[in-house]
C-alpha cells in the first residue's frame, strides 16, 4: 500500500495542473492518512491464524511474524505523527512570516523565493520520509540477506536526500554528500560480508543457514560464517555511527 501511495503522490507532484490546485500541506496530510490505514492493516493482521508461525512471502524473502508486524504499527504511527507535526509548523510559521512582511511591505523577491522554497521541501520530505519508512518496514520482516541489504539502502537513501534537502545551503550539501560517501562505505562492507557468508554456504535465507550451520561440523563453514557476520557487523556499526567506530564518522564528517 505505501508503495502505490509513494507512486501517486510522485505523480501528483509531477502534474503541473493538480500542484496548482491543491496545497502542498495535503501532501502530508495524505501521507499521515496513509500512514495510520498501513497501521491498521498491520494491527488486523494479527487476527490471521497461521501468522503465529510465521508466513513467508515472495520466495522466502521476507518472513511475517507477531513481532514483525506489531513493530510495524509502531513504526507507521511514528511517520504519521512526524508528518502531521513538522510541515504543519512550517507551513504556519512560513505563512505568517510572509503576511507580515506583506503588511509591512518589505517582502522582497528573496524572501518570496525562500517561502516558496521551504514549502516545496516540505513536499518532498513527505515523499522521503515515505520511503525511509518503506525500508524501515522491510527491514523488519527480511529473511534473506539479498532483501536485508536492499531494504538497508532503501532506507538510507531516503536520510542521504533528507540530509541535502535544502539544497541552496552549503552546509547542507556538504553534509549529505559526506554522509552519501560514508554509507557507501558501510553498505560495502555489509554487502562483503554476505558474500562471503554465501561463497561458505551457498545459501542467503537466514533460516537456511541456520540449519545448516547447526548439523554441519565443517569449521571451514564456521570460520567463513563468523567472518561474514563480523563484518556485516562491523558496516552496520559504521552506518550509525556506534562506538567504537563513531570516531571514524566524525572524523570524516569533519573533513
Amino acid at each position: 500500500m505505501i508503495f502505490i501511495s509513494i507512486l501517486i503522490i510522485i505523480v501528483a507532484m509531477a502534474l503541473p495542473s493538480i500542484n496548482k490546485y491543491i496545497s502542498p500541506i495535503l501532501f502530508t496530510r495524505i501521507s499521515s492518512i496513509v500512514f495510520i490505514y498501513a497501521g491498521a492493516l498491520s494491527f488486523n493482521a494479527f487476527y490471521i491464524q497461521s501468522i503465529g508461525s510465521g508466513i513467508g512471502i515472495y520466495s522466502g524473502l521476507f518472513h511475517i511474524t507477531v513481532v514483525s508486524q506489531l513493530l510495524d504499527t509502531f513504526i507507521f504511527l511514528v511517520g504519521s505523527f512526524i508528518l502531521i507535526s513538522w510541515p504543519s509548523i512550517t507551513y504556519s510559521n512560513n505563512y505568517n512570516l510572509l503576511d507580515r512582511l506583506t503588511m509591512q511591505k518589505e517582502l522582497t523577491s528573496t524572501n518570496l523565493e525562500l517561502n516558496k522554497n521551504s514549502i516545496y521541501y516540505a513536499i518532498q520530505y513527505s515523499l522521503i520520509v515515505l520511503f525511509s519508512t518503506l525500508g524501515a518496514s522491510l527491514l523488519i520482516s527480511s529473511a534473506d540477506l539479498i532483501s536485508m541489504y536492499l531494504t538497508i539502502e532503501l532506507q538510507s537513501f531516503g536520510v542521504y536526500i533528507l540530509s541535502t534537502i535544502y539544497r541552496d545551503s552549503e552546509s547542507a550539501t556538504s553534509a549529505g554528500l559526506k554522509y552519501f560517501l560514508l554509507g557507501c562505505l558501510s553498505s560495502c562492507l555489509i554487502l562483503l560480508g554476505a558474500v562471503i557468508i554465501y561463497s561458505f554456504t551457498g545459501l542467503t535465507q537466514f533460516e537456511s543457514i541456520y540449519s545448516l550451520v547447526s548439523v554441519s561440523d565443517s569449521h571451514s563453514i564456521t570460520q567463513g560464517l563468523s567472518l561474514g557476520l563480523i563484518i556485516i557487523i562491523v558496516g552496520f556499526l559504521f552506518k550509525i555511527a556506534a562506538a567504537p567506530l563513531h570516531h571514524w564518522s566524525i572524523g570524516l564528517l569533519a573533513v
